[in-house]
């Protein structure tokens, strides 16, 4: 029986999304620092030039870094390759241990004593697609491997599923789509996560309940100058600090009625709700105290 190719790095393209990432805060700093000057005019807070910066100096230093370091590993592996200095192992796929969608953990398995490990989240230019992310790899399959050994770990550079035992594409795809959707039920029922969601819709409520109890202050934070303001962004704050309010309590609501809970569970769902309600209450004590610390600082 005929083996297939599922993966081979030397048709692999370089994965440059990753590196690519860091672009967005590149592009980010380099419009904090263009149009600072009319930032800083509108808003309050650090100077928008010394944040565009941090941006841009941090930023591209990741940048150039990850690049620098997942295109040298790519082609590492792709010369290693192309000179055919890898191994070779074939047999079935023993001790398989997958992935969770969410990752957490690597997916696993052995073929003759050769232990490999990947997974989806990892930046390699190896094979690194799990099962539940529609990979080909599963219990007591034959395949046939080429890797390459780089300290105690090792990197599949092809990969060949006999045909016989080779899912289709279409099942794969439905499969890691099922297991997408069994990701979210299972984050939805996670007591902790429910914990800490519920908390935080709770703590949204009085947090955007204080915006419209004093949104003359609050309008602060986003405005420099004033008060007073203008009508026009009067009534813009406010309508934005209504609907929030407005937002912020029809999710409390739907959590609360969407999902039976033990008063325990509540209790500790609102304790989990101080944390940000502290970290707002800290950040508008530090602001307030600011404001009126400019307000009553002498002018010469």
């Amino acid at each position: 029986m005929p083996y297939v190719t599922v993966f081979d790095i030397a048709q692999k393209p370089f994965e440059w999304w990753w590196s690519a990432f860091g672009l967005m805060f590149i592009a980010i700093g380099v419009v904090l620092i263009r149009f600072g000057p009319q930032i800083d005019r509108f808003a309050s807070g650090a100077p928008s030039r010394i944040v565009g910066w941090f941006f841009v100096i941090f930023a591209s230093v990741w940048t150039l870094l990850v690049f620098g370091g997942t295109y040298t590993k790519y082609l590492e592996y792709r010369h290693a390759y192309q000179n055919g200095q890898y191994s070779m192992v074939e047999g079935l796929v023993e001790d398989f241990s997958p992935m969770p969608y969410e990752g957490h953990k690597e997916e696993c398995f052995r073929v003759s004593q050769r232990q490999f490990c990947y997974s989806d989240y990892n930046a390699t230019p190896a094979f690194h697609q799990s099962e539940s992310h529609g990979g080909p790899i599963r219990a007591n399959i034959p395949v046939r491997i080429a890797y390459l050994e780089d300290g105690p770990e090792r990197h599949i550079l092809r990969l060949e599923v006999r045909a016989d035992s080779l899912t289709p594409e279409t099942v794969r795809a439905a499969q890691a789509k099922a297991e997408e959707q069994k990701m979210h039920q299972r984050f939805e029922e996670d007591p902790f996560a429910d914990r800490l969601k519920l908390g935080f819709s709770f703590a949204m409520v009085l947090i955007s309940l204080c915006w419209n109890l004093d949104w003359r202050h609050y309008m602060r934070y986003w405005i420099k100058s004033g008060p007073p303001y203008s009508p026009f962004w009067e009534r813009a704050f406010r309508a934005f600090f209504l609907a929030c309010l407005i937002g912020s309590g029809v999710s409390l609501f739907q959590m609360i009625t969407g999902k039976h809970r033990t008063l325990p569970e509540v209790e500790k769902a609102a304790l989990s709700s101080l944390i940000p309600i502290a970290f707002f209450g800290v950040f508008d004590l530090i602001l307030r105290l600011r404001l009126r610390s400019k307000v009553s600082a002498p002018t010469i």
